[in-house]
């Protein structure tokens, strides 16, 4: 029973590992998206007439904001870490 547990181990580790690899060479294409999402999401809320953007409309502009903001501090962070 411990070897089929520890060769699958190492299957998952192998897997992990590649799939490690791919997240790292499409991380610029996942910064443009989320940024490509943001600006349209500003563009939706910002062509509106002010009269009529609610503060529901905004709240979730900066929440959104927020999140990409949080994002991508972290993948810096991360990229200075591990270099």
């Amino acid at each position: 029973m411990l070897p089929q547990v520890l060769a699958g181990l190492g299957i998952i580790s192998a897997v992990s590992a590649g799939c490690l690899l791919w997240l790292q060479e499409l991380q610029p294409l996942f910064f443009a998206a989320a940024l490509g999402g943001l600006g349209y999401e500003a563009w939706l809320v910002l062509r509106r007439p002010a009269p009529l953007r609610t503060t529901a409309m905004k709240t979730i502009l900066g929440a959104s904001v927020a999140v990409n903001a949080v994002l991508i501090i972290s993948w810096v962070a991360l990229w200075f870490r591990y270099r």
